[in-house]
Formats: C-alpha cells, structure tokens, sequence
C-alpha cells in the first residue's frame, strides 16, 4: 500500500515545486491559519502562493482559520465571526485550488452534558450545511482535526451527524498521543475510515511539541495503519533540515 505524502509549511520559501515534485509528495499552506495575516497582507502573501503553486502536480492542501472560532456557538456573534474566517480560508482554498481543507473540531472535552453534546451537533451540522450551499459547485475535501478532543467517540458523532460526504477526518497523531483518556490506537479503531487525512508528528505526551517522529515512532504508527487497513494522506507536520532525506526515512519504514 503506497501513501502519499504531504509536507506542511508556513511560509513560501520552505515550498519548492521542483524538489516537491520530484519526491512525489504534496504541500500543506499553514500560513492562512494566522489571523496577523488575515489581518494584514494576507492577499500578496496569496499572490505569491499562486505564482509558485502555478500547475503543480502534487497534492494542495489548505489549513483553514481557527483560533478562537466555534461554529457551534450559540453566540451569533462568535458564529459570524467563525463564518467570515471560514469563508475567507475556502475562498482562499479555492484561489489556490486546493483540494482539501483543514479546520479544527472545536470540541471543548469540558463539555460533559449530553443535551449540551447534542445540541452542538445541531447548531454545527447547520453552520456545514450552509457551508456547503455556498460553495458554488466548489469540489473541495473538508477534514475536520482533533485538537483538544479527548474522546474520539464524539469526533465520529460529530462527523456523521454532520452528513455531508466530503467531510471527514484529519487524525493529528501528536494532538492524539495528549490525549490522557485514549490510548493512540483507540483513535483508529473508533473513526476508522472517516479518517482521510493524518497530521503527523509527535511530542513527549505534555505539550504540544511538532516533534520529528523516531524511527521507532514511525514503525509503530505504519503497524496501526496496516492493522486498521487505510490508507490516508499523510501530512508531515514538523521541522527538517532536509526534506529529501526525511521523506526517503518515512517511505522505507512505510515500505
């Protein structure tokens, strides 16, 4: 089983088309997830991205905005807010043709009732249900990230509740090993084929450190991926100094 390979990046000179294509694997845009951005120059930094993404035969994802956004808010201050970032990332997405988008689940573990559950799932399957009306025939993968999710029962709730056939997962491996409740496994074996997509990287299980993976990390990972049987784009979501030899490390461990 051959995955493809995505590198996340967060600013255009750690992007070359060349070096990309020739490792065969694709590019993660982060920059737009800073709202200093957003707030600022965000449409020269887009011109540059177009220019150097311009035919480019990998994969192109986006990660959409996220701090401080909800879009089960029952404020409808906090859902305006959460739409227009939202709605700026996909129409950035779509500038560059992306063709999958990232945003977070937003789920609060604090969150115990289950009429307070249950009505998030409501308020958010409406805010994607308009989400998706508005996309003007945009064929776009929407993957939905855990980050302070503890519990992957309730992303999987979240997701089939939502029903729309684009929506699915991104499993963030380092977000999940933080996890004190849920054993890494666990994840898989819970959301199974909703995940689409993985952020990986790793951490010491206190914070959240975008570590390099060991090899040791990676065989244990690729043995979860081979017991569960799928096969999602897989993001490398942490720092190297050279590309080229990381990903060879990660495929001939993937092999």
């Amino acid at each position: 089983m051959e995955y493809k390979i995505v590198k996340c990046v967060n600013d255009p000179k750690k992007f070359s088309k060349e070096i990309f294509e020739d490792l065969n694997i694709g590019v993660e845009i982060q920059d737009f997830a800073s709202p200093y951005l957003l707030d600022n120059d965000w449409e020269d930094r887009l011109e540059e991205y177009k220019k150097l993404t311009e035919d480019f035969k990998g994969i192109l994802s986006l990660h959409g905005s996220f701090l401080d956004l909800n879009p089960s808010s029952p404020d409808k201050k906090v859902e305006e807010i959460t739409w227009n970032r939202y709605m700026q990332s996909l129409n950035i997405a779509k500038e560059l043709k992306a063709e999958h988008i990232v945003f977070h689940s937003q789920i609060n573990p604090w969150l115990k009732d289950p009429r307070l559950k249950e009505a998030r799932n409501k308020i958010t399957n409406v805010f994607w249900e308009k989400v998706m009306d508005s996309l003007d025939n945009y064929d776009i993968n929407i993957i939905i990230e855990n980050v302070f999710d503890n519990d992957p029962e309730e992303l999987a709730i979240l997701v089939d509740e939502i029903k729309q056939p684009n929506i699915k997962v991104c499993l963030d491996i380092g977000h999940a090993n933080l996890s004190k409740e849920t054993e890494l496994k666990e994840w898989f074996d819970v959301l199974g084929d909703r995940i689409k997509y993985i952020h990986l990287h790793w951490n010491n299980k206190i914070f959240d450190e975008h570590n390099v993976p060991t090899d040791s990390n990676l065989k244990y990972f690729y043995s979860i991926l081979k017991e569960y049987n799928i096969c999602p784009i897989i993001a490398l979501e942490y720092e190297v100094d050279n590309i080229t030899e990381e990903v060879n490390r990660v495929r001939e461990i993937f092999k």
